[in-house]
């Protein structure tokens, strides 16, 4: 019977943060527990807010560097333009042949592109670097003055 008067009344719930008793109206619906309305978070909605911006704070960095970088965007740009019939796929600029991919000459200007095939497009890399724009931080690496 002791145990039975200790339980709080369905209306109200204990934060397992700030081990406060608040309302049932200030806990998120969790729906990880199910869909009914009583199913709620353990934590209130003061505590999970402090909760969610102490994990944006410590992983800001991870979030930049999750970015799509412009290159990425370019190539997804493309992709969805050739689907909606706005980017027709054309043959190798250079030697006609039909399988061809599409080069960025600035990734800025996503549909802005030439049409290469896989040996000549691989060359233009060899011989000019990477496109305009490219941002991409994994093949960076620090000027030679900087190593010293």
């Amino acid at each position: 019977m002791q145990q039975l008067e200790m339980l709080e009344p369905a209306e109200l719930l204990r934060c397992t943060t700030c081990k406060e008793t608040k309302p049932v109206d200030e806990f998120n619906r969790d729906a990880s527990r199910g869909k009914r309305r009583q199913y709620r978070s353990n934590r209130c909605r003061i505590c999970e807010n402090i909760k969610r911006a102490k994990y944006y704070a410590s992983n800001k960095t991870d979030r930049e560097r999750n970015k799509k970088s412009m290159k990425a965007r370019a190539y997804s740009r493309v992709r969805f333009a050739k689907q909606k019939g706005q980017l027709i796929k054309k043959p190798c600029e250079v030697c006609g042949v039909e399988e061809a991919d599409a080069h960025h000459d600035d990734y800025a200007k996503p549909l802005e592109v030439r049409w290469l095939c896989r040996s000549h497009h691989r060359q233009w890399h060899v011989d000019n670097g990477e496109a305009l724009n490219a941002f991409t931080v994994r093949h960076w690496t620090p000027p030679k003055e900087a190593q010293k």
